[in-house]
């Protein structure tokens, strides 16, 4: 009679640890990225301008939930010349930007159903800025820091294992360099 039922736990145990998963609402910790492209205005006092070029951006983050629909993320996030960026630094003085960076927000949630939901971000983001000049005939490269508002807004699909994709847009507003960027990205809650 044990040998049976231990036969049968062993043989069921599998199917309902993984039937359970991570339910998402009952999570408070969530890890995540996202890809996406975009554009950026850079201007600097000294240097000149690089304005309306694209770039190719990426986020990483943590997020930990204060309560069912609003949390608190910090995270990193970078970004360099996308596909039309060799023409935008023909007419630019400021060529070969790249930027990478620490942000913080506010993240709030308004469920749509079960698994969709409208987001919004709104925090701070502290970026450094990498960017080639020329200067007499030399080519120089300048580092720079430049902080300023990081915001986002999106739609999130979450699945009942913890997985979720979501669709989002950035705006980052700083002091000499503006990011706007269309993402798309995962998470998973844990």
């Amino acid at each position: 009679m044990i040998k049976p039922l231990c036969i049968s736990l062993t043989l069921a145990a599998p199917f309902l640890i993984l039937s359970q998963g991570v339910n998402a609402d009952e999570s408070k910790h969530y890890i995540g990225g996202t890809l996406g492209y975009g554009f950026h205005d850079f201007e600097t006092k000294d240097y000149g301008t690089a304005s309306f070029s694209d770039s190719i951006t990426a986020d990483i983050y943590y997020r930990y939930m204060i309560n069912e629909n609003f949390g608190i993320e910090v995270g990193g996030m970078s970004g360099s010349g996308g596909a039309f960026s060799v023409f935008s630094d023909i007419w630019n003085d400021v060529k070969s930007l790249s930027y990478r960076g620490l942000r913080t927000s506010f993240y709030g949630k308004l469920p749509l159903s079960v698994s969709n939901s409208f987001y919004a971000k709104a925090g701070a983001a502290y970026q450094w800025i990498d960017y080639n000049i020329t200067q007499d005939k030399d080519r120089v490269s300048v580092s720079e820091t430049d902080n300023g508002f990081y915001g986002a807004i999106g739609w999130e699909f979450r699945f009942r294992n913890g997985l979720g994709l979501n669709a989002e847009y950035q705006h980052v507003p700083m002091s000499n360099l503006t990011l706007r960027s269309y993402n798309v990205g995962a998470n998973y809650a844990f």
